[in-house]
């Protein structure tokens, strides 16, 4: 609903003429913009069209009456006072107007003037009074609000929209831009910006920067004001210099410019400026409330700047941590093939033992994660296996070399020295481990070292575990060490051929995991390749 500039309006509704004309020209004279209606219907249609601050009206008129009126007003402009004016009016008509929500009841022809002025006036006036009651608990309203917003936000563009959002409820600008100061308060840049209408950004953009020289708000900068409030931009421009983007600013349909200090320990960290199409838009409420916030929200950009700074420094702490985690990391694994090439030494003819068992074990799991689509096997535990299956037989180092590099068969005695390489190295890797914690490698390590030789069908060593009680890990890291050690030359034999390999495994029943081994028979041509790629004839031996 439209309103009449800024003055007061009032509506003069009665059906004599002659009336009408008097009763204008006596409040016009008053400082009111005045309408008039011939009747009650008539001063309906133009309080659907227009906002009053008051009605006088008549009882006795064609069409729609005075009381008729009366009742409508009260149902759907409860908030306009209403003067009762009339020549023929009883107690029942004072009383029924009264009960309709009339502000006053006076009677015509008026002999006195002055009266009628003052019946105006305190009718306007308790309007006026009631509508800044309520104007000022919303906009306290708005001030809790935006407090609340402003302290939520984590960054200057998200406290920058929340405000956008919360401030046009209460101040209906076209634009709004929030700059802040360099450090040598030179020049402010564009931290943020929002306007009405999309042709403003083609000439205003998000990190532009303008000297304070070029900007002729020096004032605000050095604190001798703390607010400029430009009523008519076109008439500033020109008894003022300022930066050329002012002059386009207002080409582009800017009349008016409120442009408040971001004030924070009596030090100036930018300007946020309010912008409109309207000249002198911006009112002492307007002013009144941007004050009252102001403060909050040169805290909240402070704070959401140090946040940033935070952020920053934990990013490039974090990118340190993890280029130290991952030297660590590469130190740990050539520790760990280091500390796995001991065992590996003593028998000189395994050779590359050790890069095909981590292969071998690698392309297993694998091929299980893609044959029934197993999520939980993820790039970390593939590479966590890579490394902790070389460490399987670390306890060899405990067995000694008589046993260990026997050219022939053991005797029941010497096998059972031998059975004891998994205890051994699993004891070593806790007790070295023990002060590090928990750790997902380390347990996929002890798995590995521990139950690589127990069997399928629970007849394995060295606690006959039976089925899935075996770890995931150690099942497939026993097809890989059995399927090694037959292809492989050892002291008490010579190496057999993949394909006879594959023979004696498919014959030993029971011993693996019945999905792992087939997927390994029916990939046996992956696994020869990783055979070929690391055999001794690869580095110039013997096949």
């Amino acid at each position: 609903m439209m309103s009449k500039n800024n003055e007061q309006s009032i509506l003069v509704v009665d059906d004599d003429i002659l009336v009408r004309k008097v009763l204008k020209k006596y409040i016009s004279n008053l400082g009111y913009y005045v309408d008039t209606a011939e009747d009650g219907r008539g001063a309906l249609d133009m309080l659907g069209s227009f906002s009053y601050d008051l009605v006088l009206t008549d009882l006795q008129m064609p069409r729609l009456g005075g009381i008729e009126l009366l009742k409508k007003m009260f149902l759907d402009y409860p908030d306009i006072p209403k003067i009762v004016l009339t020549g023929q009016g009883t107690n029942d008509d004072i009383i029924a107007a009264l009960k309709s929500g009339a502000y006053d009841f006076l009677y015509k022809p008026i002999d006195d003037f002055e009266i009628l002025e003052f019946s105006i006036k305190r009718a306007v006036e308790s309007k006026k009074l009631k509508e800044d009651k309520e104007r000022h608990l919303t906009e306290l309203e708005k001030i809790n609000e935006i407090i609340s917003m402003l302290n939520s936000g984590k960054s200057t563009e998200e406290i920058f929209s929340k405000l956008h959002f919360s401030l046009k409820r209460v101040i209906p600008f076209d634009g709004m831009i929030l700059t802040l100061l360099n450090e040598t308060n030179t020049f402010l840049n564009i931290e943020n910006m929002v306007f009405n209408q999309s042709h403003f950004y083609t000439f205003l953009r998000k990190g532009d920067r303008f000297f304070i020289s070029e900007l002729s708000i020096k004032q605000l900068i050095v604190g001798d004001i703390d607010l400029l409030n430009i009523e008519d931009l076109g008439l500033y421009l020109k008894s003022n210099k300022m930066h050329e983007v002012f002059n386009e600013i207002n080409r582009n349909g800017i009349n008016s410019i409120l442009a408040v200090s971001l004030v924070l320990k009596n030090q100036i960290r930018g300007i946020i400026f309010f912008l409109s199409g309207h000249k002198s838009f911006f009112k002492n409420h307007h002013i009144t409330f941007v004050r009252s916030i102001v403060g909050q929200i040169a805290l909240s950009v402070q704070r959401a700047e140090l946040m940033k700074e935070i952020e920053n420094h934990s990013k490039n702490l974090e990118k340190m941590v993890s280029q130290r985690t991952e030297e660590v990391m590469k130190t740990q694994r050539a520790t760990i093939f280091a500390l796995s090439s001991l065992a590996d030494a003593r028998d000189s003819e395994t050779g590359d033992h050790l890069e095909r068992i981590r292969n071998y074990s690698v392309l297993l799991m694998q091929l299980y994660k893609l044959e029934e689509d197993h999520p939980e096997i993820n790039s970390r535990i593939l590479r966590d296996l890579y490394d902790s299956s070389v460490l399987h037989d670390i306890g060899k180092v405990g067995i000694p070399d008589y046993i260990l590099l026997k050219k022939g068969f053991l005797t029941d005695e010497e096998f059972k020295v031998m059975k004891k390489h998994p205890v051994i190295g699993y004891d070593a890797l806790r007790n070295a481990s023990g002060d590090l914690g928990s750790d997902f490698f380390l347990n996929m390590a002890m798995d590995v070292i521990l139950y690589h030789h127990e069997r399928w069908d629970g007849a394995g060593y060295p606690y006959g575990l039976k089925g899935e009680d075996i770890p995931l890990s150690a099942r497939i890291v026993s097809i890989a060490d059995v399927y090694d050690a037959l292809t492989s030359r050892r002291p008490y034999k010579e190496a057999f051929s993949h394909d006879k390999a594959i023979d004696i495994m498919k014959n030993e029943d029971g011993k693996y995991d019945p999905e792992l081994f087939n997927l390994f028979i029916k990939n046996a041509e992956k696994f020869n390749k990783i055979r070929i790629e690391f055999s001794e004839e690869q580095n110039g031996g013997e096949s």
